[in-house]
C-alpha cells in the first residue's frame, strides 16, 4: 500500500509541475525572446538589440514622410542623439505571437468601407513620391492626376506580402520599391466578400529585411479614373491559395 500511495504522490507532483511550466510557456511565449534594448546605444528591431547607427532615421517603426519623420504605431518620433526614432513597442508577432493572421482579410478590408477615408493626392512624378503617403489599415481616398501617371507610397515594413484592395479595376498599372525597380504583384480578381466595392485586389510581395521600414511605390495608370479608393493590409499568408481569390 505504502508503495502505491508513494507512486501516486511522484505522478501527481510529476503532472502538477508540467502543467506549471506549460502555463508560464503558454502565458510569456510571446515575449521569451524579447530582449530589453537601451534605446540610447541600441534599438528594438525585430527580436534583437541593434545597434543605433545602423537604424534609420524614423526607424525601426516609421519613415521619413517628406521632411517629417512618420511613425506607424500611433506614437510620437523619439529623438535620440539629435536623430528622430519611431521605437518599435515590443516583438508582439515576431515570435508567431500575433493571433489575428488567421483572420479573414476580405471580411476585414469590407468592415473598413464604414470609414471616413484619408484624402491623399497623388504625385504626378516618381521622384516625388514621399509627398504622397497611404498608411496601412487605413482606407484612402487618392486624388489622381490628369492626363499624367500617378504615384503614392505605402510602408514596407518587412519581408512579405501584403492585399491591396482596390475600387476600381484596371487602375493600378505596377507595383515599385523606392529604387524604381518594380515588386512582384498580381491582382487576383474581386474581393469575395464585397465584390462590388473592391472589385480588383492584389497581391504585392515586400522584399525588406534591412530592419528599418521601407517605402512601396503604388504606380497608377493615366487617365483611368479621377480618384480610386485604397485599402492596403499586410498578410502573412503564403500563396497556396487557391483559397483567397
Amino acid at each position: 500500500m505504502k508503495r502505491n500511495k508513494t507512486r501516486t504522490i511522484v505522478l501527481f507532483l510529476t503532472f502538477s509541475l508540467f502543467f506549471a511550466l506549460s502555463s508560464c510557456a503558454t502565458e510569456d511565449g510571446d515575449e521569451i525572446d524579447c530582449p530589453t534594448c537601451d534605446n540610447v546605444t541600441q534599438l528594438l528591431v525585430g527580436t534583437k538589440c541593434v545597434p543605433i547607427e545602423e537604424v534609420e532615421e524614423c526607424g525601426p517603426d516609421g519613415h521619413s514622410h517628406g521632411t517629417e519623420c512618420h511613425c506607424f504605431s500611433d506614437q510620437e518620433p523619439t529623438e535620440i542623439g539629435g536623430v528622430e526614432y519611431c521605437l518599435q513597442q515590443s516583438c508582439a508577432g515576431e515570435n508567431g505571437g500575433d493571433q489575428e493572421e488567421a483572420e479573414d482579410l476580405d471580411q476585414h478590408a469590407c468592415e473598413h468601407l464604414g470609414d471616413d477615408p484619408e484624402q491623399v493626392q497623388a504625385v504626378s512624378t516618381f521622384a516625388d513620391f514621399s509627398n504622397a503617403h497611404v498608411d496601412l489599415e487605413t482606407l484612402a481616398e487618392i486624388d489622381l492626376p490628369e492626363n499624367s501617371q500617378g504615384f503614392v507610397h505605402f510602408p514596407g515594413k518587412e519581408t512579405g506580402e501584403v492585399l491591396v484592395f482596390v475600387d476600381t479595376a484596371d487602375a493600378i498599372d505596377t507595383f515599385l520599391d523606392a529604387d524604381e525597380n518594380e515588386l512582384s504583384a498580381h491582382s487576383h480578381g474581386s474581393n469575395t466578400d464585397c465584390p462590388d466595392e473592391f472589385p480588383e485586389v492584389w497581391h504585392v510581395e515586400i522584399v525588406n529585411d534591412s530592419g528599418s521600414v521601407q517605402p512601396q511605390i503604388i504606380r497608377f495608370k493615366e487617365n483611368e479614373a479621377e480618384h480610386v479608393h485604397v485599402l492596403i493590409l499586410e498578410s502573412d499568408e503564403s500563396e497556396d491559395e487557391g483559397e483567397a481569390h
